[in-house]
């Protein structure tokens, strides 16, 4: 077993006990187990070949046992046995905001929840009258968060399928009888979530498809079915615990043609079918015209007279609108991105060291970047008290003079206090070169606090950028309520650049108010949030919701040069 996955079993060993009634403090020892080892950079498995597991704090003799049980036999019979006993669909209560531990262990003694049907239930039944010291305000809210993870369960975060399809592809890729294999649908859109997974194959024999699928780990209810789109067979089947997958199987004339169809969204093909029909081509309907076999993807936008629209624009018709207008934009690429903003290290919550991130950014290529750790209010996250952030400020600018290649700027993740007010005085926050201004707390708040919060933080001179503006954790988690609409007005008005955080679990903005932003005049920026060196590597994954926001370079200020980033830094400051 893996680290992530022994952390795991802790967290969920403790959370089990405490909604079980038992000793809290029993049950905070298997939370900061788990905590210790998400934050560990060596692998368990050396630690205990080593016998080293309990020089790691908060690894007792208690928890060495355990981790070597999981090692050893990939179980721990304690945590099954919790799971016999309470079921493991318990734990499902806490996905629901507004519902902690301790809540949950109301609904699972006083009301006998067991999971989130019977959660269903005594919402719908009014039996939360029954519970003293809920109101229906309370209730409401509970409800509206158990609305967000039923509509969650029939579909998955990109973050959480795209191992499962990387797993799958590079098996279909391997197969001697299959020439192409390629993600399609809401996948090759790079949609952050998803209804199913599609695949595309060139290959005419499904029992080909089914051997290779077999061979990878969590596929199953295999079923050959005829497809429309192809003119032959789709192999069905599903993957993460009854998530549908379809593997579209095509000729070599029709590959190029079903990739087209089978990538774009229903409202692009009916917007292609009307330019295609002025141009007296048949129509698609969601199968293969003949017009379109042989032909490559570029050259069949060509035949309706069409530029070649990116995979990331076929979501809708105004993609081919624009096209046919000629004022398709030239999207954002990776390599336009030269920085990266808003990143953490040892000294609040990350995993390495200033000067670790920086080597290992200057490796990705980048010109300049951020040192951005937490403020003091985030506790939970080590947060840099004012004495400690100018010692931080310090290191940075030290290690800057040090490290030839790349400029780092000394910044700092600053916590949105409940009135909108800054976790840092005004004279605090002046000596920093930038100031990324976030949500961490009170996500409760009505639309209207909530707007009114954010919009005085704008407000602010010392401000350049709102970090993961909706506070949205994908598959886990809703946005807060908020009017983004006027948030983006005060962003256009007082120079404020949003962030698109390209945590795989946040992607947040979501494309279409990144979208809006842009049009609105509002600068955007593309960062990691990393709190490990590998984190870097996530950009990519911001590129893909830019360019679903139809951005150009222009409009993202990493892309800018080192001076023209400063200037604009400079400018809000001033």
């Amino acid at each position: 077993m893996t680290n992530d996955e022994i952390g795991t079993v802790f967290l969920n060993i403790g959370h089990l006990l405490q909604i079980q009634g038992e000793d809290s403090f029993r049950a905070r020892i298997y939370e900061r187990a788990a905590d210790t080892i998400d934050n560990l950079d060596v692998d368990l498995g050396q630690l205990a070949e080593e016998g080293r597991l309990q020089s790691i704090p908060g690894i007792g003799k208690a928890i060495e046992g355990k981790i070597v049980e999981m090692l050893e036999t990939g179980q721990c019979r304690f945590y099954e046995n919790l799971i016999t006993e309470m079921g493991e669909e318990v734990l499902d209560l806490l996905r629901i905001r507004g519902v902690g531990v301790k809540t949950a262990a109301r609904f699972y003694n006083e009301l006998g929840v067991r999971n989130l049907q019977d959660f269903r239930a005594v919402i719908d039944g009014g039996r939360f009258k029954l519970l003293k010291g809920i109101g229906s305000k309370t209730i409401d809210r509970i409800d509206e968060g158990l609305r967000f993870l039923e509509a969650l369960d029939r579909m998955r975060p990109l973050w959480r399928i795209l191992p499962i399809a990387r797993a799958i592809i590079q098996i279909l890729r391997d197969a001697p009888e299959i020439e192409r294999a390629d993600f399609t649908g809401e996948m090759r859109r790079h949609e952050e979530m998803l209804h199913r997974l599609e695949l595309a194959v060139e290959c005419t024999s499904p029992a080909t498809i089914v051997d290779a699928l077999s061979k990878v780990g969590g596929v199953k209810e295999f079923e050959t079915i005829e497809s429309t789109i192809s003119g032959g067979q789709c192999v069905a089947a599903s993957v993460d615990n009854g998530f549908p997958l379809r593997v579209y199987a095509f000729d070599s004339e029709a590959y190029e043609a079903g990739m087209l169809i089978t990538t774009a969204a229903a409202e692009h093909l009916a917007a292609l079918n009307g330019v295609a029909e002025t141009r007296s081509l048949e129509k698609s309907e969601g199968r293969l015209p003949d017009w379109m076999r042989g032909k490559t993807e570029s050259s069949i936008y060509d035949a309706a007279a069409l530029p070649f629209i990116p995979p990331e624009l076929r979501r809708s018709g105004d993609s081919i609108e624009a096209a046919a207008a000629g004022t398709l934009p030239t999207l954002i690429e990776l390599s336009d991105i030269r920085g990266d903003l808003h990143m953490h290290t040892e000294w609040s919550d990350g995993r390495h060291s200033i000067r670790e991130m920086v080597e290992a950014a200057k490796a990705c290529g980048h010109d300049y970047i951020a040192i951005t750790d937490h403020s003091v209010s985030s506790r939970v996250a080590n947060g840099l008290t004012a004495e400690r952030l100018l010692a931080h400020m310090n290191e940075v600018r030290s290690i800057n003079e040090e490290v030839s290649g790349i400029e780092v700027l000394a910044g700092s993740e600053v916590d949105i206090l409940n009135d909108g007010s800054l976790d840092f005085t005004d004279d605090v926050l002046a000596q920093l070169d930038i100031v990324v201004a976030s949500v961490h707390a009170g996500f409760n708040m009505s639309e209207a606090d909530m707007t009114k919060r954010m919009i005085r933080t704008i407000e602010s001179p010392h401000v350049n950028i709102i970090g993961h503006p909706t506070g949205r954790l994908l598959g886990r988690r809703p946005g807060y309520a908020l009017n983004l609409d006027a948030v983006i007005q005060a962003a256009a008005e007082h120079g404020v650049v949003l962030e698109i955080n390209a945590s795989t679990n946040r992607l947040d903005l979501e494309p279409d108010m990144a979208r809006k932003a842009n049009e609105a005049g509002v600068l955007l920026t593309i960062n990691t949030d990393a709190h490990a060196v590998p984190q870097l590597q996530q950009t990519h994954f911001g590129i893909n919701v830019a360019r679903r926001a139809w951005l150009t370079k222009d409009a993202v200020i990493n892309t800018y040069s080192l001076e023209k980033l400063c200037d604009l830094l400079q400018a809000r400051n001033a």
